[in-house]
């Protein structure tokens, strides 16, 4: 699974410019409960004081029947992010 942030200056959908990607891939054959390898990636940006991410972390005993945002959210929290 890829979610990936992106910003459109000016509100021009055609003209995308990506600041953020998590790559998150599923460990355990897909069984009900998964553990999950995570990469997060996001831009810096200096004007807004905004730090670049570069992190690898592992979800453990995810229940896949919570669904992919609660997902996201664990990732993140493992990061610090």
């Amino acid at each position: 699974m890829i979610v990936k942030i992106e910003v459109w200056p000016g509100g021009v959908e055609t003209a995308p410019r990506e600041i953020g990607r998590m790559v998150i891939a599923n460990l355990s054959n897909l069984a009900e409960i998964s553990d999950y390898s995570v990469h997060i990636e996001q831009a810096e940006t200096l004007r807004l004081h905004v730090p670049a991410i570069d992190a690898r972390v592992t979800v453990k005993s995810h229940p896949r029947r919570d669904g992919p945002w609660a997902l996201v959210r664990r990732a993140l929290d493992q990061a610090g992010a």
